[in-house]
């Protein structure tokens, strides 16, 4: 007669496979320090997570990732004071995302036009200093609830 398993049923095999499947996550936070902010910011980077603001991160990681990033992320903050979300986000939520990105110039790029436009002003009256020019904005007159209307 062949011997019985005693051990069959207590432990049921576990399927192997990838590990977790990757979620978006979004990562802000609102940290005072400058130099903590900046290696924040650089944890962020290590992670493969995409800057979408200055002091947001958007990427994917997987379940055990996003544990290692917060625990990364809340031992460079140590007992300083800061604010960090790991916000997970559903495919769907991607999906019906709307994107609106306007950028300005550079400061640098402010800064040579600056000069270049202010250069030309000098060519133009060389005797005299410039200085800025602010042109009077016009203010529209607010009308207070409940004031009769002058005639």
């Amino acid at each position: 007669m062949a011997k019985k398993n005693r051990y069959t049923g207590i432990l049921k095999p576990v399927a192997v496979g990838r590990g977790c499947p990757e979620v978006s996550v979004l990562l802000i936070y609102d940290i005072e320090d400058d130099r903590l902010r900046g290696r924040t910011a650089d944890i962020c980077f290590d992670y493969g997570l995409e800057r979408i603001q200055f002091s947001a991160f958007f990427g994917k990681l997987n379940r055990n990732r996003r544990q290692e990033l917060a625990l990364r992320v809340r031992s460079e903050i140590g007992n300083q004071s800061g604010r960090v979300r790991l916000i997970p986000v559903c495919e769907q939520d991607i999906k019906e995302m709307w994107v609106f990105d306007q950028y300005r110039l550079d400061a640098d790029e402010l800064k040579a036009k600056a000069e270049r436009s202010q250069t030309a002003e000098q060519a133009k009256a060389p005797g005299r200093a410039l200085r800025p020019r602010l042109e009077p904005r016009s203010v529209p007159k607010l009308k207070i609830v409940g004031e009769e209307a002058e005639s």
